[in-house]
């Protein structure tokens, strides 16, 4: 039964691209008996290399594409003003349609069928939710490339989306506009929207964070981020290392001293953090 804590739920689902007859026998799975549930609220990183089937779970939990679909998909569907959770993108500029972010923002909200009179008030409150009030009237050419992610996320906070799926969104920014953008959405976050976080930066994950992490079309990975760095006590790798990711810094530096016999516990997954428990020892 679908529980009210949670905005989807996904059991024993695989996927296949949707074709016909006897092409659709030999087509090859994208996903394979991935179960997943998805809580109000989470911050869920999902992380995999390129074919993985990443970007296959987010659009089929967004609602996008067409599919062969086996298994159960099930989403609290009185959540959403659409049966689509719009997506962000890698490529900003791709998605915006307005010539200023409150253009973008209204034109989203007039596509989604929204009542007129609601609009202006919806659009505003999206804006300042991103920090992007101040600039809602800028062209949209002037603005830099996290300010133009942003200016999506508004968008899809404006229908009123419980939860943001964001694809990759800082692959294409500077350092400093992929700080900007994550500490809104972390923000946005703590606020209570639910967020799905793609990824191939592994040092964009945060202590406490819940990983999802695909191989092959699998779920190979559900827990929480500090586990998918641990090292097995028999010697071992850790679960990073046995996918195939290369761990953030952080983490190796950590790694080098646990071998000199100097365990860092909890395990500092930001370089203030590593700072801190080397300090302490």
């Amino acid at each position: 039964m679908f529980s009210e804590k949670n905005l989807a739920e996904l059991t024993k689902v695989s996927v296949k691209p949707l074709t016909y007859g006897e092409q659709m026998k030999a087509q090859p799975f994208l996903l394979r008996n991935v179960t997943v549930t998805i809580a109000a609220g989470e911050w869920i990183n999902l992380i995999g290399r390129n074919g993985s089937g990443k970007s296959t779970l987010a659009r089929l939990i967004a609602g996008f594409g067409a599919f062969q679909v086996e298994g159960r998909v099930e989403k609290d569907q009185s959540r959403f003003m659409t049966g689509q959770i719009p997506m962000v993108l890698q490529q900003p500029d791709a998605s915006m349609v307005g010539s200023t972010p409150w253009e973008d923002v209204v034109m989203m909200l007039e596509q989604h069928g929204v009542e007129g009179k609601r609009i202006a008030g919806l659009s505003e409150d999206a804006l300042r939710q991103t920090g992007l009030h101040a600039r809602m009237h800028q062209p949209v050419e002037t603005l830099s490339g996290g300010q133009k992610q942003l200016t999506a996320i508004a968008g899809c906070l404006a229908v009123q989306t419980p939860m943001l799926i964001l694809d990759e969104v800082t692959a294409m920014l500077d350092p400093e506009a992929c700080i900007y953008v994550m500490e809104k959405v972390r923000e946005l976050n703590n606020r209570g929207v639910t967020v799905i976080w793609i990824t191939q930066k592994l040092e964009e994950l945060a202590s406490g964070d819940r990983v999802l992490a695909l191989e092959q079309g699998e779920l190979r990975f559900d827990g929480k981020a500090e586990r998918l760095f641990e090292r097995r006590s028999s010697g071992g790798g850790s679960p990073c290392e046995e996918l195939g990711f290369s761990a953030p810094y952080v983490i190796q530096t950590a790694w080098e001293l646990e071998k000199l016999g100097i365990k860092l516990q909890p395990l500092p997954m930001t370089p203030e953090m590593l700072a801190k428990a080397v300090t302490a020892e």
